[in-house]
């Protein structure tokens, strides 16, 4: 993988703010792998986007103590996300929790995350359906991405991801929650 000369911008703890992912422009990958979040809303009231997203540094304090009033509240909400500019982003991984969940509107799909992202532009997402194990996932991340940049096809790639880990843990709990969609 050393032949793979693509420029990463790495952002951890403190430094994963939503800032930081609203300033990404264009990027070819983005992996996000943190916790996410849906709230059904049974009434219909809440624009749906709002009812799904990511947290990030900032939003346990946000959670804690209320939304701050100046800046960002460190959670990246699907109808944020919808705005982020991601024309001919080839991949975004949504590695965290519940990340392809969504409320269902009769004739016109479902409303989450996953659509966010898409009509930002990316061409492909990988996301969860469910709440996943946080060191299996990091195992099926790694085996993707060794998979693709070894230069398999992205489809393939993942599918083997998930082969590699349902030899390992042959429930479907552990491998069946992720799901790519796209192109």
């Amino acid at each position: 993988l050393e032949n793979v000369q693509w420029e990463v911008k790495e952002y951890t703890g403190k430094s994963a703010t939503e800032e930081k992912v609203k300033d990404s422009y264009k990027p070819r990958v983005m992996l996000l792998s943190t916790h996410g979040y849906f709230q059904s809303d049974s009434s219909g009231s809440r624009n749906p986007l709002t009812n799904s997203g990511l947290l990030l540094s900032r939003a346990a304090k946000t959670m804690r103590e209320g939304h701050p009033g100046n800046g960002e509240d460190g959670i990246l909400t699907a109808y944020e996300a919808m705005n982020l500019n991601l024309d001919n982003t080839e991949l975004v991984v949504l590695s965290a929790c519940e990340t392809g969940l969504g409320e269902i509107r009769n004739g016109e799909g479902v409303y989450g995350l996953q659509r966010a992202f898409q009509v930002a532009g990316a061409r492909n997402v990988i996301m969860s359906l469910w709440k996943v194990d946080d060191e299996v996932t990091k195992k099926l991340m790694i085996s993707f991405f060794r998979n693709w940049l070894s230069g398999m096809d992205k489809r393939k790639a993942f599918f083997l991801a998930q082969k590699e880990i349902r030899q390992q843990h042959p429930r479907p709990y552990y491998w069946g929650g992720f799901v790519m969609l796209g192109k």
